[in-house]
């Protein structure tokens, strides 16, 4: 039956793949089952199915399960709802990056932001920072920032500067420079 469900397609009838799901998820093949959701265009299902048994979501099945564009309000809220609850299952199991566009999809790009935090990439980090140009994401990002080797790394002592003045955030910024006065200080007895 395994082989036979790899030719079935898109023009299959959807109770045929309905029935086929309920037999792989009966003898605990959820991949298969969660596979022949996605081609039924079962897709609420299908990420059911992989939230209840861990199952990792491939970037190529993420895109089969993200819904075109639509003007229709109630598709437009479904699509938008799918893909939250795609981003979601995505980060429970650690695909931050892959959350993180699923939530930009959304149109959620703070939760998009803090999911590639959770990812540690600051080369992305900064880049979805500059792209998003929203305050709290800048904040997000130079509080990241702080918690890296700043001290060491120029490049990443500007970005935080940065981040802070574009979010006009000048607590943060103030406490910041009081920080890299204490390490002049503490380090280099550079007074001055």
């Amino acid at each position: 039956l395994g082989n036979i469900t790899d030719d079935l397609g898109k023009d299959t009838s959807p109770e045929l793949l309905a029935r086929c799901a309920e037999f792989f998820l009966s003898h605990g093949q959820y991949e298969k089952a969660v596979q022949l959701q996605i081609t039924a265009g079962n897709i609420r299902a299908a990420l059911e199915l992989c939230m209840q048994h861990a199952i990792n979501v491939s970037e190529k099945m993420a895109e089969d399960m993200t819904l075109p564009k639509s003007k229709d309000p109630a598709a437009a809220q479904e699509r938008v709802s799918l893909l939250e609850m795609l981003a979601l299952c995505c980060e429970q199991r650690g695909n931050y990056q892959l959350a993180a566009k699923k939530y930009t999809q959304a149109g959620d790009k703070l939760k998009a932001m803090q999911a590639l935090l959770k990812s540690g990439d600051t080369e992305k980090i900064i880049f979805f920072a500059n792209v998003a140009r929203q305050g709290k994401i800048y904040i997000l990002a130079a509080n990241y920032l702080q918690n890296l080797d700043w001290k060491a790394d120029p490049e990443i002592v500007k970005s935080i500067v940065s981040f802070y003045s574009k979010a006009k955030a000048l607590d943060q910024l103030s406490a910041f420079f009081d920080a890299c006065a204490q390490v002049e200080i503490d380090d280099y007895r550079d007074y001055e």
